[in-house]
């Protein structure tokens, strides 16, 4: 589904199964829009917000980059910082640093229009380890080491997830995982991320704590990545952003907890 998102990377292979929801969304038009995707984590800035514009359902090729405008993100603490452009659509914070527990507010001024999001950055569950499984082919089962990640969901329903995991230094966007703690709350979680390694294979996980709005929204994509465009589904629509004044895209603000190992 690389319709109006081009820019948003599918991401991560996650082993856990959960009940998914059904998120209705309007099918929004075809007529060229203001795409933000932009995150802010509490791990070490700069944070970036890429800037582009949709294209048409039939158009060829990719998004140009927005230029030129003037992006700002702040904080619930008072601290505002202007963005720097750092390449083709690319802007970049320069003294923010993000912590849990705080709301950061976008502004996007471009064109002569305005553009605003907000986003609650909840805590993340602390991943207690990281391990390997060794299996052996099968039906369904590719041989390998697969990776698991064990943390505990903490107590009250409404905690988010997505995970992002990393191979020998290369990212893997295969897959959208997202999940919430419907099926597991208040109790340890062994997350199968579904990747097959070999042995000496490095790997990198990062787990991001989302708020509802950004669990809607990662969840609207994965529903549409796995669509299988039959005659009886929905039309494809765009995921429903937390961008005003007409923008679609994201903008997020995540803690995350971070885990690496060698599998053997």
């Amino acid at each position: 589904m690389k319709k109006t998102f081009i820019y948003l990377m599918a991401m991560l292979v996650l082993g856990l199964t959960s009940c998914e929801e059904v998120i209705d969304y309007e099918l929004r038009s075809t007529d060229t829009k203001l795409v933000v995707d932009g995150l802010i984590t509490d791990q070490p800035g700069p944070y970036s917000v890429r800037l582009t514009s949709t294209k048409g359902y039939l158009e060829e090729g990719t998004a140009a980059g927005v230029n030129g405008a003037l992006v700002i993100v702040s904080d619930n603490l008072g601290t505002i910082d202007t963005l720097k452009q750092v390449s083709e659509g690319l802007y970049q914070t320069s003294i923010l640093q993000g912590q849990p527990g705080n709301t950061y507010y976008l502004k996007v001024m471009t064109s002569g229009k305005e553009y605003t999001a907000q986003s609650y950055m909840p805590a993340v569950a602390p991943i207690d380890s990281l391990t390997f499984v060794y299996k052996a082919e099968g039906h369904m089962v590719e041989e390998g080491y697969f990776p698991y990640i064990h943390f505990r969901d903490p107590a009250g329903k409404g905690n988010y997830y997505r995970w992002d995991v990393t191979v020998n230094g290369e990212r893997k966007p295969d897959e959208l995982a997202v999940e919430s703690d419907e099926l597991f709350e208040d109790r340890p979680v062994h997350a199968n991320m579904g990747v097959s390694l070999q042995a000496g294979d490095a790997f990198t996980v990062e787990l991001y704590a989302l708020d509802k709005a950004a669990y809607e929204f990662w969840l609207a994509l994965k529903n549409q990545q796995h669509a299988s465009g039959g005659p009886f589904e929905k039309t494809p629509a765009n995921a429903p952003g937390n961008i005003s004044g007409g923008a679609v895209g994201y903008f997020g603000a995540s803690a995350v907890s971070v885990a690496t190992g060698v599998s053997r």
